[in-house]
């Protein structure tokens, strides 16, 4: 009813204004006074052209009763005949052109304009004219080039004011006409305006009715709700803020549940830790001291003590190992990002992470063991981007994450079975693993991909929870790990197939340096850190 009301009395506003609009210039123009004008200005054109034709007869005269000319053209000369007629053209700058014909109509000279008639502004006009009185006497036959307006502007006028004689005699017929045509105009446009801002409302409040049940949704708690991104209007651009929103809220959610959830498995680990640590010693040295103050000759009993010496050094061994990934992952410190290029970040690794003396400064924090990449049969191809990829980075905990997995991928596989040619005094390659970055949207992605057996479809999902494993001998603590420190890092980690050498793909998104992301990463840590500033008072 609003949009009816809104659209009708303007519609009856515009209808009655063009109308009287109608009649006041139909008053103004349409006057006996105009008529006359207008009949006046006619005759006035027919007048003028008449001055010019008479003016042409007048020049022609003139040119033909020339004394010279004339005794030129008795003599018969043509040359001079020529000669006369150029002289007297240059006296008449309207001429076209200029001749001189016999009484058979035989041309004995002539003069014409240095450039021809021009059709499109130009009209010409003839005169002919005998230039002595003889009985059959040689003509002068001038041409002119007159304007063209100047020519066709009576025709031109008459035609003008027929056509407002006869306006002038069907006003009538024309406010109706006219009037009606708008009316039927307006009226079209007002139904058509009616109709679509009918519906142009309805889909704004369906879209509103939408985003306000999607609001009631989240202050329940559901932050995976999404209203429709339909549109291009400021409605759609608010719907794609509150989606933006609620990812920005989902993400920084789990990043501080996923924190709090690392930091209970730190906290515990740490426990653990501790708890295996304190008997492994008196263990391990009451069995070596049974073994050392043995003195029978008992040969079996001699087997047996040796037998259970090692066993127990060697579990004891292992348990060391399992402590020592327990404190590492519990002692695992916050990120501290800085601004940095992960193009020359990853320029640095594939320099250094090769080399022994890094393969053992990483096995003494527990992450990998120098065999580990000081291995030949396992080809690591760094793909280093050209282009510069800023980032907000810690060097230290980002580097740990590639050591963790470039280990992963050559343990997976060394799985395989060896492939290529062997050759003397080199070992047969068994796969190969390659570390690769590259920009992605506001930020970079880091790739390590491998032909190993890949990591199957339901367990993807699970690789990344703590203490969880497929290895017979690990502690599932390493991708944990990762995860814990990409997400420090405001990104996130993704495995997947890799689609250029078959096995798994982890991929690591990383915000850039000044994305809401990051923010956000640096927001849950600081929630992290003042959780574990309250546990530890």
């Amino acid at each position: 009813m609003a949009l009816l009301l809104t659209s009708l009395v303007p519609l009856c506003v515009a209808i009655w204004w063009a109308n009287q609009e109608l009649h006041n210039a139909a008053g103004v123009w349409l006057n006996d006074d105009v008529d006359a004008e207008l009949d006046h200005a006619l005759e006035g054109y027919k007048d003028n052209v008449n001055l010019i034709k008479e003016d042409m007869r007048h020049q022609t005269d003139a040119i033909a009763y020339n004394e010279t000319l004339r005794g030129i053209v008795r003599d018969g000369d043509a040359t001079r005949t020529a000669a006369e007629l150029d002289l007297i053209a240059g006296r008449y700058p309207e001429l076209l052109s200029l001749t001189v014909e016999d009484r058979d109509g035989k041309v004995l000279a002539t003069h014409r304009r240095g450039h021809p008639l021009d059709g499109a502004t130009e009209r010409s006009l003839t005169v002919v004219r005998p230039i002595s009185p003889d009985p059959d006497p040689p003509y002068l036959v001038a041409t002119f080039a007159v304007a063209r307006a100047k020519v066709d502007a009576p025709e031109t006028t008459g035609k003008v004011i027929e056509a407002w004689h006869h306006a002038k005699e069907t006003r009538g017929n024309v406010y109706e006409t006219e009037t009606g045509a708008f009316a039927a105009l307006v009226g079209s446009t007002m139904l058509i305006t009616l109709v679509s801002g009918t519906l142009l409302a309805r889909t704004v409040t369906r879209r509103i009715s939408r985003l306000a049940a999607a609001i009631n949704l989240v202050a329940k708690g559901d932050l995976s709700i999404r209203v429709p991104e339909t549109g291009s209007d400021e409605v759609t651009e608010l719907g794609k803020t509150f989606n933006r929103m609620l990812g920005e809220m989902d993400a920084s959610r789990a990043r501080i549940e996923f924190l709090q959830r690392i930091g209970a498995w730190q906290e515990m680990a740490q426990r653990l830790a501790h708890e295996i640590k304190n008997p492994l010693t008196p263990i391990q040295l009451a069995v070596q001291e049974c073994h050392r103050k043995y003195k029978g000759d008992d040969p079996r009993f001699r087997t047996l003590l040796d037998t259970t010496l090692e066993i127990v050094e060697e579990e004891v061994g292992t348990l060391r190992r399992l402590v020592g990934d327990f404190s590492n992952f519990a002692r695992l410190p916050h990120a501290e990002l800085l601004e940095a290029d992960l193009r020359e970040f990853l320029r640095e690794c594939s320099e250094q992470l090769g080399h022994l003396e890094l393969a053992s400064e990483a096995s003494s924090d527990g992450t990998l063991d120098a065999e580990e990449l000081a291995t030949q049969d396992v080809e690591v191809t760094w793909v280093v981007p050209e282009e510069a990829l800023p980032a907000s980075i810690d060097r230290q905990m980002l580097r740990r994450v590639l050591i963790n997995l470039v280990r992963n991928s050559v343990q997976a596989v060394r799985g395989k079975e060896p492939s290529g040619k062997v050759t003397e005094g080199a070992p047969s390659l068994r796969g190969r693993v390659r570390v690769s970055a590259c920009a992605a949207g506001d930020g970079a992605m880091l790739t390590v991909e491998d032909d190993g057996p890949g990591i199957p479809v339901d367990k993807r999902t699970r690789v990344f929870d703590p203490y969880f494993t497929t290895k017979a001998d690990g502690t599932g603590l390493g991708l944990a790990i990762v995860k814990k420190i990409v997400v420090e890092h405001g990104g996130t980690i993704d495995v997947e197939a890799s689609e250029l050498l078959g096995g798994a793909a982890f991929r690591v998104h990383l915000p850039g340096p000044t994305t809401r992301e990051l923010m956000a990463a640096r927001e849950a840590k600081d929630r992290a850190s003042l959780r574990d500033v309250s546990a530890s008072v």
